[in-house]
């Protein structure tokens, strides 16, 4: 799935076998046996947060946009940038659909 495929009514869900830690502001994952390290900013990581459940791209926007002050047009720009990359790197599973 590419990242122009992405919309607001795709449900994104974050693997549940990938170990984050709360580091500051930042999430940090790193895995020797899956061959990643990652360091999640506080918008990314608060991304992570909200889809540890099934939910909706929009929905995760919509949470974005409120708590950090952003236009919805950036966010979900951002929102499906990171969604694309995680799940290019196996974090995360997407599909179309209702959560």
């Amino acid at each position: 799935m590419e990242t122009s495929r992405l919309d607001v009514d795709c449900v994104v869900t974050a693997a549940s076998d990938v170990p984050f830690t709360k580091l500051h502001d930042e999430l940090l994952g790193i895995s020797e046996q899956r061959g990643y390290c990652y360091s999640l900013n506080l918008p990314a990581a608060r991304i992570w947060e909200l889809i540890q459940q099934p939910v909706t791209v929009g929905s995760v926007c919509e949470r974005l946009c409120a708590e950090f002050e952003v236009e919805p047009d950036p966010c979900f720009r951002d929102v499906a940038d990171f969604v694309f990359a995680m799940k290019v790197a196996g974090l995360v599973e997407v599909s179309h659909g209702p959560a």
